[in-house]
């Protein structure tokens, strides 16, 4: 272990154990699925397991998820795939273009598998904590085993299950259930007399919650582990790092600060950005750009039964070329919040008209709305006269006809058709669950 500074009146360092006897008798969950895009793309491609795979980000720039072949060969997550491209031809690494569709609906499936198991939070679209407090400690490691087991064998999604008291502990139980052949992706830290030596191999920058920033302040202070962050003075850690840095305290040592959400809680903003695949130049290409953004805030909306008030819109030039820059963004306030997908196109091409400037390659725009309102709590306006009661359900009928025939079937006609800027997806799988003609085929003899 790390050494850590000498003690002292001002040390942020204590002697005292985390308290065992105020954890909760109740255990939680986190359950990871590995490599997930990875294995998405490999559960309807047996052809490409054991072999190195990589999956792109939209417009098929930057590498966001690797198969545990291509980590060994030194691809890093993050990298733009030009500056690695010597690398994936010397290795034959497999390059796909994201499938979000599929994506989104394996998840699903992975979810509705692990709800047979226990109550959910959907934490992110790999990643779910599960209550395990129905299970006494002496079932847990055969239920995280099972669970892992029909998850992958109902879906063929492969898993990692961190069991401890808190979600916090779990995380770090799943991070070390990863790469420990011992576990074999299930590891259980509920009371172990292990979770010590589990605490003291993790770095303090490996936690859930604490970034770069605070694990260079750390290291600086001489704490280098999570064991000797849970041994720092609680007064130093919420001086430093706040209350949520007091929070991840106290959750390794047992006591759960952060309770599980079973249903998420509403929005707050709602945003959307377009990198253009290629740099839009004239006036038509950006309105036209912006009234597909526009849409598709609209729909968004609608989804989450929203409706916008205050809205962002901004453009800029591509900021990684040697080209003349340019950058700008535009509010808007709408007197009645809407979810309204005309008036919100028509609110959106009123501030490109004002943002667009001629003489400049634009790489991105983006529509973020700021302020929204739940739609059935909308206030209305004295002066301003309300949505039309017939709107409301043609819009809807338009959102059901796209998600059963897929987005854009139905479209204002404004959006354009060509839509020659759009996000490439040149290396895109097949939708297998998601759309009928990609359907794969099994044939007999």
């Amino acid at each position: 272990m790390h050494s850590v500074v000498a003690l002292g009146a001002d040390s942020p360092m204590e002697s005292a154990q985390p308290n065992r006897e105020s954890r909760r008798r109740g255990a939680v969950a986190l359950v990871d699925c590995n490599n997930f895009y990875v294995s998405c793309e490999r559960r309807f491609r047996p052809d490409l397991r054991k072999k190195p795979v990589v999956v792109l980000s939209n417009n098929d720039g930057i590498i966001i998820s690797r198969s545990n072949e291509a980590k060994s060969l030194g691809v890093k997550m993050g990298s733009p795939l030009f500056k690695v491209e010597d690398l994936i031809q010397k290795h034959k690494v497999v390059v796909i273009s994201s499938n979000y569709a599929l994506y989104f609906d394996m998840c699903d499936r992975v979810r509705e598998v692990l709800a047979q198991f226990a109550g959910i939070e959907k934490y992110s679209i790999d990643e779910c904590f599960l209550d395990l407090s129905h299970k006494k400690p002496g079932e847990l490691l055969d239920y995280g085993r099972a669970i892992k087991r029909r998850v992958e064998d109902w879906t063929g999604i492969s898993v990692t299950v961190g069991i401890s008291e808190t979600k916090c502990l779990s995380k770090l139980a799943n991070k070390i259930g990863k790469k420990s052949k011992r576990a074999k992706g299930v590891l259980n830290l509920y009371q172990s007399p292990h979770l010590e030596k589990a605490l003291a191999i993790t770095d303090v920058g490996d936690l859930w919650g604490v970034g770069e920033a605070y694990q260079n302040m750390l290291h600086a202070a001489g704490i280098h582990t999570a064991l000797d962050f849970t041994k720092a003075e609680e007064h130093w850690v919420r001086k430093k790092m706040t209350v949520v840095g007091a929070r991840i305290q106290m959750e390794l040592k047992g006591v759960p600060c952060l309770p599980l959400e079973w249903v998420a809680p509403p929005k707050k903003q709602l945003g959307i950005a377009q990198g253009f695949s290629l740099l839009v130049e004239s006036r038509e290409e950006m309105l036209e750009a912006a009234f597909f953004k526009g849409s598709e805030e609209a729909a968004k909306a609608h989804k989450e039964k929203l409706a916008i008030k205050e809205m962002n819109v901004w453009i800029q030039t591509n900021p990684f070329s040697d080209g003349p820059q340019y950058s700008d963004l535009l509010p808007i306030v709408f007197p009645v919040a809407t979810q309204d997908t005309s008036e919100l196109i028509r609110a959106v091409e009123w501030a490109v008209e004002r943002l667009y400037k001629p003489g400049f390659g634009y790489k991105r725009i983006g529509v973020w709305a700021t302020k929204v309102d739940p739609e059935n709590c909308v206030q209305g306006h004295i002066w301003v006269r309300p949505d039309m009661e017939k709107r409301p359900k043609l819009l809807k009928i338009m959102d059901r006809i796209n998600d059963e025939r897929g987005r854009g079937t139905l479209r204002m006609a404004s959006v354009g058709i060509n839509q020659r800027w759009l996000t490439k997806f040149e290396k895109q799988s097949p939708h297998y669950t998601t759309r009928w003609s990609d359907i794969p085929k099994a044939s007999i003899g």
